[in-house]
């Protein structure tokens, strides 16, 4: 099986000038786990993930000169995750599903000429197989 076989589409991003507080209303809102952050033409830049946000808020580095001030007016490129790695549609599937695992990931973009056009998720690695 391949990734475009059972990646999630449309792709739910963020651009790197929204809001971290609108990038959370996003995430809450859609019940999502992370956000690519993309440019003008939907190459990725980057991504923000729960995880990320949660650390900011509860595990800060406690370094007053990092020179980001944290709340819900803060960019998300301050926070999102470069580089980053994404799958190609045509990529095996349990391969992909092996690294995700490895690397705890639990979504990955799916990129065709470096644009984002879907998202690999835990929860379509679990509907994808054969219980």
């Amino acid at each position: 099986m391949r990734v475009r076989d059972v990646m999630t589409t449309p792709v739910v991003a963020v651009t790197p000038a929204a809001t971290i507080g609108e990038a959370i209303a996003v995430l809450t809102g859609k019940g999502i786990t992370s956000l690519p952050v993309v440019g003008g033409d939907g190459e990725l830049l980057g991504l923000l993930a729960e995880e990320d946000l949660l650390r900011a808020r509860y595990l800060p580095d406690g370094d007053p000169d990092s020179g980001v001030m944290l709340n819900g007016h803060t960019r998300v490129s301050a926070l999102m995750r470069r580089p980053v790695a994404g799958a190609h549609p045509d990529a095996d599937l349990g391969e992909l599903a092996e690294k995700m695992l490895e690397r705890r990931l639990r979504s990955v973009p799916v990129l065709e000429h470096d644009r984002v056009i879907g998202v690999i998720t835990w929860q379509d690695l679990l509907r994808a197989g054969s219980w």
